[in-house]
C-alpha cells in the first residue's frame, strides 16, 4: 500500500509553493512513521509544442521502473497548473536509493526528453523527517537549477559531466 496515496496539491498554485506547503502532507502522510527520507522534486514549465502523449508514456515507464527499485516510497505526478507550471516528486528511503534508480534505463530515456519538452525546469532536494509523534519536516538540500537553451552543454560545478541532471542525482558530494 502506498503510504501517501491520499496526497494531493493544496491549490492550483501548488507548483509555485514550497514542497512542504504544496501538498496536504498532514492529512495524507499519517502512515509514515518516524524516520528520515530523501525527496527529489522536479519543477517545470513544458514547451508549447511538447508532445504530451510521449511525455506521459516516458513518465509511465520511468515510474514503473522506479517503483520496482529498492527504497522507492512514492511518486507524485503533479498536474499542470493553469499558469503552465508543474511539480512532481519522488520520495525515497535514501539518497543512495534515488541515485541508483536515476541511473536505470527508463529514467535515462525520460531525462533525454528534457531539451525538447521543457522551457525550463529545476530540481530540488529535500531531507524529510518525522520525529516520533511529530509532523513531517522538510530541509532543503543543495539545489540544481537549469534553464534550457544552452545549459545542457555546460559542465556542472562538481565536475560530474554535462549539466543535464539524472533526476534523483544531485551533484553534491555524498
Amino acid at each position: 500500500m502506498d503510504a501517501l496515496s491520499g496526497l494531493a496539491p493544496v491549490s492550483g498554485a501548488y507548483a509555485t509553493l514550497p514542497v512542504a506547503e504544496a501538498f496536504n502532507w498532514s492529512d495524507a502522510a499519517t502512515e509514515l512513521t518516524a524516520g528520515e527520507w530523501y525527496l527529489v522534486a522536479f519543477r517545470s514549465v513544458r514547451a508549447p509544442d511538447a508532445d504530451e502523449a510521449k511525455l506521459d508514456e516516458y513518465d509511465r515507464r520511468a515510474h514503473l521502473e522506479a517503483a520496482a527499485s529498492p527504497g522507492f516510497i512514492h511518486y507524485q505526478k503533479g498536474p499542470r497548473a493553469s499558469d503552465g507550471t508543474c511539480m512532481s516528486f519522488c520520495l525515497w528511503q535514501s539518497r543512495a536509493d534515488a541515485r541508483a534508480a536515476a541511473a536505470k534505463p527508463e529514467h535515462l530515456r525520460a531525462v533525454g526528453l528534457l531539451d525538447q519538452m521543457y522551457e525550463r525546469y529545476t530540481l530540488e532536494y529535500h531531507s524529510v523527517r518525522r520525529e516520533p509523534g511529530g509532523p513531517l519536516t522538510f530541509e532543503a538540500l543543495p539545489v540544481v537549477g537549469h534553464a534550457l537553451g544552452g545549459a545542457t552543454g555546460e559542465a556542472d560545478a562538481a565536475g560530474l559531466g554535462p549539466a543535464v541532471p539524472q533526476l534523483g542525482i544531485d551533484p553534491a558530494p555524498a
